[in-house]
């Protein structure tokens, strides 16, 4: 009985949809309960671990029933599983995972393990605990502990520095670098002992070697989809771009504050690009052009890129030089009605004045609301409430604007920090008067209007700068880089053409596929040279970021939504070029994902590396695992379109049976890839995670939800092996819904996870729009396809691949 169960494929599914169904409660558990309580419940239970106990029982049965071991790539990763499991129950079990604080001076053999005293052999002693800071911030850059071990038993004596992604090593326990005291006095040392490391990287080694080896082996099921695909031809398709239309502002009644924004709308530009010139050090301590900082400023408060024909170095340099004048503008961006109605102004406008926060006594309208917003934890806000902390935020950054804090333009000379001070504080604390009557004229220039007058004065800050500043100043060719890419918009402009290429493609491939006609080998020909064309455009766009911002840009939504972007339309062009549908499905995704990127909260600013994210194992796991997205949204999007072909399947079309076939070996083939990378990038998470922290898996939400998308394609993938369930329309639906996993894990687990209302207020938690429209016109295709499910018999024999 036992046996059956184990061996059947019917029942692995169950398995693995239990493993996902409680992995997905305990992110919601944890999110109201706590992380202990979702362990105790879900992670750590007795029911959850004889469940992964059955799926290695399983996998050993299945390989043993199927004659998988005669197909060495398969078996390989198959039986990793197991390895790896065994080598993490060993580590469950019988590892120790714990914490080392030891003072300046001082030295400890004391582990903490939650209450629990665990005292070694040997000594740990603190000669010196260092912290560096970026430039000009309070931001911690680096920080490592100088300890001696000393062990006495075995006459041992180790002088060694413990930092971020570089550990101490010792009879079996690991020390890694974590926190450290406030004072900045002590450090706080993570220990962990782990018997079980060597099995589980046995096991991470045959896993990745097994994936990778299947996509080239002969007998897979891999090679005889691109067998498939190399014989049939296929088609393609697009549809018509949207034109975004902008809301227009609210003119000010004041006619003197029309003139004067018309006046400078007309005759800044010039004085306004070249003051953006200048180089400011930010609040992380980043050094940047102004250009640079001015544009996150006036996205901020706007949402834009500009402001009533007017750039954002215009606007910054208006709001700094007249700002009585701009705080009656219509300038800060607030979006729901309420919020609205409390300032007292339209419900249907979009954008107010910075006066209009405050009433006649000067007291700040919304106080009492902001205090109320803060006091609830982020998850359980609703949409009034996030609105208004995003405002309030606004509103500090129009006030500072307004003041010039934000310009730090001023190196103090001979500070070792290198701290860069704004105006008012240059005024105050440096002793150069050739600068101060620079920066007097050059803002008696813009006050008054006299545009003309200020380039002098911008080249005498410029000067000082270099002069005072050299220690951090960026190479000027690197500001020159980065001035030009903020002027492309590159990547915005990318998302259009994408978008456009991506729906005449589509267009034209499933008109191919009506008629029955066969792309030209010349079409083709050009089709793939465009494309090569945009895979370079993009590639030369991440190089120019990753060149700016000196590290691989994979590091926040923003650029991660890019790079998905990026490994959808390179994975098509180098694997998929052949068929037109699926080069226009892939441009379709890369153009959704990086216009998404421009609609949201999505902070496109290049900042500086927490220290924990100062390892090459970043660009590796977070590379790996984004590019395995883009595979995934490329599927969902041709399971869609084979969900369009079953609607239009009909007696007098037969050949729409060939075309859906063929694209639903091609989704097959996407959904290998992706997986492929998403395995192979949640493990090496792993290793990193292991080598940096002493854990593998911490079951935080977001890696949780990335093991669930896994176990979520796994049944995707393994679903044909029950063959009287299995059909081409199935298949397409699950393409498509299993995608729904991916968005969780990408934006769901950050913005949405909390429940379904606002503890506080009973308001919904805020599920943006696009996913009601786009939910909605997947289930209406769905249902529409429903009815022609049923493709005609094949001929042709069913492999047991």
């Amino acid at each position: 009985m036992i046996y059956k169960i184990a061996s059947s494929y019917k029942s692995m599914i169950v398995l693995l949809l239990i493993l996902a169904i409680g992995a997905a409660a305990g992110t919601f558990i944890e999110n109201d309960f706590g992380s202990a309580r979702a362990k105790e419940l879900v992670y750590t239970s007795w029911w959850y671990q004889l469940t992964l106990l059955f799926i290695s029982v399983n996998l050993l049965l299945v390989i043993q029933k199927t004659k998988m071991y005669k197909v060495k790539a398969r078996t390989l990763f198959h039986f990793s599983f197991v390895i790896i499991l065994f080598g993490a129950g060993i580590t469950h079990f019988f590892g120790l995972d714990g914490m080392m604080h030891i003072r300046e001076g001082e030295k400890s053999n004391i582990i903490m393990v939650g209450e629990q005293k665990v005292e070694t052999s040997f000594y740990i002693s603190l000669h010196d605990f260092t912290l560096s800071r970026y430039p000009g911030s309070r931001s911690p850059s680096e920080f490592s502990s100088r300890v001696t071990l000393t062990d006495e038993e075995e006459d041992v004596k180790l002088d060694t520095d413990i930092y971020m992604n570089n550990t101490l090593i010792y009879k079996g326990y690991k020390f890694f670098q974590t926190s450290y005291d406030t004072d900045e006095m002590g450090t706080k040392l993570s220990v962990n002992k782990d018997p079980g490391v060597e099995i589980t990287y046995i096991g991470y080694t045959l896993l990745f070697l097994g994936l990778i080896l299947n996509l080239f082996d002969k007998k897979s099921r891999f090679q005889l989809l691109i067998s498939k695909i190399k014989k049939m031809p296929i088609a393609s398709l697009v549809f018509p771009l949207l034109i975004l239309s902008q809301t227009p502002m609210y003119a000010n009644d004041d006619s003197y504050t029309d003139n004067y924004l018309k006046e400078h709308k007309e005759n800044s530009k010039l004085l306004a690009q070249h003051f953006a010139t200048i180089v400011v050090q930010g609040p992380v301590g980043r050094m940047k052009p102004l250009d640079t900082q001015n544009r996150e400023v006036l996205n901020k408060l706007t949402g834009r890129d500009t402001w009533q024909g007017m750039s954002a170095n215009q606007v910054v340099l208006g709001m700094f030089s007249r700002p009585t004048l701009w705080k009656k503008v219509n300038i800060i961006k607030v979006k729901t009605p309420k919020l609205r109605k409390i300032l007292g102004v339209c419900e249907k406008q979009k954008f107010v004045k910075f006066t209009d926060f405050f009433d006649e006594k000067g007291a700040y309208k919304l106080t009492a609301h902001v205090e109320h917003a803060n006091q609830l934890v982020p998850s359980k806000r609703g949409t009034f409430e996030r609105d208004l902390v995003k405002v309030d935020e606004r509103l500090n950054i129009a006030f500072m604007s307004y003041r010039g804090v934000l310009l730090t333009v001023f190196p103090l000379p001979n500070n070792e920090r290198n701290k860069w001070v704004d105006f008012k504080t240059m005024f105050a604390m440096i002793d150069n008067s050739e600068l101060k009557r620079s920066t007097s004229r050059l803002l008696d220039a813009a006050y008054n209007r006299n545009y003309e007058k200020g380039f002098t004065y911008v080249d005498d800050i410029k000067a000082y700068q270099n002069e005072f500043g050299k220690n951090v100043m960026p190479e000027q060719e690197k500001l020159d880089v980065e001035l030009w890419f903020n002027q492309t918009s590159l990547f915005f402009r990318l998302s259009l053409l994408y978008l456009l290429f991506g729906v005449t493609l589509l267009v034209y491939s499933l008109s191919s596929m009506f008629y029955n006609k066969i792309i030209s080998k010349k079409i083709k020909f050009r089709i793939s040279a465009i494309s090569l064309v945009f895979v370079l455009a993009h590639t030369f766009g991440i190089a120019t970021r990753w060149y700016i911002g000196g590290y691989a840009p994979i590091s926040n939504t923003y650029e991660t939504m890019i790079y998905i972007a990026y490994s959808a339309i390179l994975a098509s062009f180098f694997f998929l070029r052949k068929s037109t549908l699926a080069l226009s499905a892939s441009f379709l995704m890369a153009g959704i994902f990086i216009f998404a990127a421009y609609l949201g909260e999505i902070d496109p600013q290049i900042t500086n590396l927490v220290p924990v994210l100062k390892s090459y194992w970043l660009s590796v796991h977070v590379s790996v695992i984004t590019a395995s997205y883009g595979f995934f949204g490329v599927g969902a999007i041709l399971g869609l379109i084979t969900l369009l072909l079953f609607s239009l399947r009909n007696q007098k079309r037969a050949h729409i049976d060939t075309h859906i076939k063929n694209i639903t070996y091609i989704t097959e083939v996407v959904l290998v890839l992706g997986l492929t990378l998403l395995v192979i990038g949640n493990f090496l998470g792993g290793i990193w995670a292991n080598e940096s922290w002493g854990r593998y898996w911490g079951w935080d939400p977001k890696e949780t939800w990335a093991y669930i998308s896994i176990l979520v394609y796994v049944i995707v993938l393994h679903v044909r092996l029950i063959k009287d369930i299995y059909s081409p329309y199935l298949f397409s639906v699950l393409s498509v819904i299993a995608f729904y996993s991916i968005l969780m894990t990408y934006f769901g687990v950050n913005f949405y996870l909390a429940g379904m209302h606002s503890y506080a207020t009973g308001d919904p938690v805020p599920i943006p729009i696009w996913v009601y429209i786009t939910s909605g016109i997947v289930l209406s295709i769905m249902l529409i396809a429903f009815p022609n499910r049923n493709l005609n018999k094949s001929k042709e024999k069913n492999d047991k691949n």
